[in-house]
């Protein structure tokens, strides 16, 4: 029993190499034999049509019609130009919330709230603010990695560096 599985086995073999190579044997098909040109006589690409060549209208140029509105339909309001509340731009600065070590935070700054009102009440303009964490040394005396971060006008960057911020 065991030579009967062993020689359908074999056969198998047999057939699946036959296969293989007679499907990746030698093609029947002549490669293609280089043509001879003669000299002077090469052949140009065909010329690619432009939009001036003919077969090839001109694009035309349709003005879209402009809605007519109903009479009893209101017109469209009037928008009020806008201004840049930020004409000289927008700064990001830095301060952290507290020292390694210490106990509580700085002045002031208990929270992101709390330092925005600080800013504010200041006299600077606050366009953003979110908490962020720095890798920081781990060393009494050092600030903590929680640090406030602040979007402030940049006019008002002179007043926010004096209040011990600093500019990212």
């Amino acid at each position: 029993m065991i030579y009967r599985t062993i020689h359908i086995l074999l056969l198998l073999m047999v057939m699946a190499v036959w296969v293989l190579l007679s499907a990746c044997g030698p093609s029947d098909a002549e490669a293609p034999q280089p043509v001879a040109t003669v000299p002077g006589l090469e052949e140009t690409p065909p010329e690619q049509p432009t939009a001036e060549a003919p077969g090839y209208p001109a694009p035309e140029f349709v003005a879209p019609a402009s809605p007519t509105l109903d009479a009893d339909y209101p017109a469209p309001p009037t928008l009020a130009p806008t201004v840049d509340p930020y004409p000289g731009g927008l700064v990001w600065i830095i301060r952290p919330v507290g020292i390694q070590c210490e106990e509580g935070t700085l002045p002031g700054y208990g929270d992101l709230r709390q330092a925005t009102s600080t800013l504010t009440a200041a006299g600077v303009t606050v366009a953003n603010a979110e908490m962020m964490d720095l890798m920081v040394t781990a060393s009494c005396g050092s600030p903590t990695s929680a640090h406030f971060r602040v979007q402030i006008a940049s006019e008002d960057l002179q007043t926010a560096l004096s209040m011990d911020w600093t500019q990212e």
